[in-house]
């Protein structure tokens, strides 16, 4: 580079050269050329101070290229001894549980309207309060009803009267009856009486004893006692259909009575709408028509809404997969639902009351909904929660702390613990699901195998180790490493790891980070 520098620095002995190109012709140089004159100093030491600055900007731009990362990088961490904190594995019975979020919902929802019209003169509850069925809500100006009521009274006394007045005059009708009867009863006396005397004197008549006037005589009394009786019974029939009228009329009266008395009861049905009560019990919301204003029947602006919020419930969705295990596990019993929420650290029990008839198929999932007692009013309609469904009990299932499975390139793996050399192994594993900080492992472990649960950071598969115990020197961790179970072997954090997945300066380069829930993975070295 020094060689390559120096010649592209300029000649000192060059030329004057005259602006057409040709050589500048010197002074006093009429027959021959005179010798070129030598470099001066000052031009020379220009010369050297560009050669040395050239030659140190080379140096430095050599050694600012990268250099070839060392291959010894693993080798050396794998060397060092690292402080972990380990966890025994042991088997614990655990739920089989499907969690995810809900949404609260009330049992019920009304919306309350009033059926009469007019003016509210009072309000009597509050925003937000609990009210019981039948409390009373509103009342509404009941004048016009009022008035009303007193209409249909008097048309019902009206009624009333004109159904008496049919009966008396049913009863004068009978009288008339019976009186045409006894009249009857008289002439048919006197009908049998003519005739016989008819046909005594006929025959007297035929003896010669008597004249054909006499004889004619009691025969024409015969006659008219018969011309009587029939109108007599004429009589009693006419007197009998006035009576039937006189009936008639008497049933017009009292259906005219039935009719007012149904007016009656419907003004008086009409007039309770003006106190509007609570058809459930619950929680109302903002009261959206005030004291004084007028409100029109059934109309469609609610007054308030209330909510039935006590039972509750919660609606979720379960994955369809999950479907035939439900339905399965519904036929031995309820199955318990469990919710909780931001700020609460007591999970509310209930059960699960109702699986949907159709699976959703823009989503894959099927809605399921839990009852749950609200007494104590924590949860709210359309809140959010977090929501587990316990499908059943799993026995002797092994468990590690889910601080201990990482997530790698290749899938989860955990570090074990060599307790004969106190190095660790990247062991693959399978992980079926969690429970309270616990992973179930399906598979790659046994019970009583020692996990690392901090400190994997700095780990790579054949590390040495050393397990700190609590109270040990540099343990910041506060306890928060103990074993889950009494008897395990999980120490403290060490204070090295305090911020656990945010990238310690120790990690080699390329080696991937991020793992579930923000641990690291220490790479590919299993």
């Amino acid at each position: 580079m020094i060689n390559e520098i120096s010649k592209e620095a300029p000649q000192i002995n060059s030329e004057p050269v005259s602006p057409e190109g040709q050589i500048a012709d010197q002074p006093n140089s009429e027959s021959s050329l005179q010798p070129s004159r030598k470099p001066s100093a000052k031009r020379t030491g220009l010369a050297i101070l560009g050669l040395m600055l050239l030659a140190t900007v080379g140096f430095f731009g050599l050694r600012s290229l990268p250099a070839k990362p060392e291959k010894t990088g693993k080798r050396d961490r794998a060397g060092q001894v690292t402080p972990v904190t380990v966890a025994t594995v042991t088997r614990q019975t655990v739920p089989v549980q499907l969690k995810t979020i809900g949404t609260v919902q009330a049992t019920s929802t009304v919306s309350v309207t009033s059926q009469a019209s007019g003016r509210i003169t009072g309000v009597y509850f509050k925003k937000g309060q609990r009210v019981q069925k039948g409390d009373l809500l509103f009342t509404i100006d009941d004048r016009t009803q009022a008035a009303s009521i007193q209409q249909a009274q008097a048309a019902v006394s009206q009624s009333l009267a004109q159904v008496q007045q049919a009966r008396a005059t049913l009863a004068k009708d009978l009288g008339l009856v019976r009186q045409a009867e006894a009249t009857l009863a008289k002439d048919q006396a006197q009908a049998q009486f003519a005739q016989a005397q008819s046909d005594r004197y006929n025959n007297l008549y035929k003896q010669g004893a008597i004249s054909q006037d006499q004889a004619q005589q009691y025969i024409t009394n015969s006659r008219v006692s018969a011309a009587t009786l029939q109108a007599d019974r004429e009589a009693i029939a006419n007197a009998k259909a006035v009576a039937e009228g006189d009936r008639a009329a008497i049933a017009t009266a009292e259906a005219v009575v039935g009719g007012n008395s149904g007016a009656l009861q419907n003004t008086q049905v009409q007039a309770t709408y003006t106190k509007i009560y609570a058809p459930i019990a619950g929680r109302v919301g903002n009261i959206l028509v005030t004291e004084g204003n007028v409100v029109q029947a059934n109309g469609a602006n609610p007054l308030v809404t209330i909510a039935q919020v006590d039972p509750i419930q919660v609606s979720f969705a379960v994955p369809e997969a999950n479907l035939p295990e439900v339905q399965k596990r519904m036929e031995n019993g309820k199955l318990k639902v469990a919710v909780n929420f931001a700020g609460s650290s007591t999970p509310m029990n209930g059960v699960l009351s109702f699986v949907n008839n159709t699976v959703d198929n823009a989503t894959g999932t099927i809605q399921l909904i839990g009852d749950f007692d609200n007494a104590d009013g924590k949860l709210f309609p359309g809140q959010f929660v977090n929501t587990t469904l316990t499908l059943s009990k799993e026995p002797n299932a092994i468990v590690v702390p889910d601080r201990a499975v990482q997530n790698g390139p290749d899938g989860q793996f955990v570090f074990v613990v060599d307790p004969d050399d106190s190095t660790v192994e990247n062991v693959p594993v399978t992980v079926s699901h969690s429970f309270n900080g616990l992973d179930v492992i399906q598979k790659g472990l046994n019970p009583g195998d020692q996990v690392v649960t901090d400190g994997q950071a700095n780990l790579v598969s054949g590390g040495t180790v050393r397990v700190k115990t609590p109270g040990s020197k540099g343990d910041t961790s506060g306890g928060a490493g103990n074993n889950t179970n009494p008897g395990d072997h999980r120490s403290d954090k060490p204070s090295g790891d305090g911020n656990k997945g945010t990238g310690d300066a120790d990690t080699a380069p390329g080696q991937p980070r991020r793992s579930r829930s923000g641990k690291t993975n220490p790479g590919g070295d299993s």
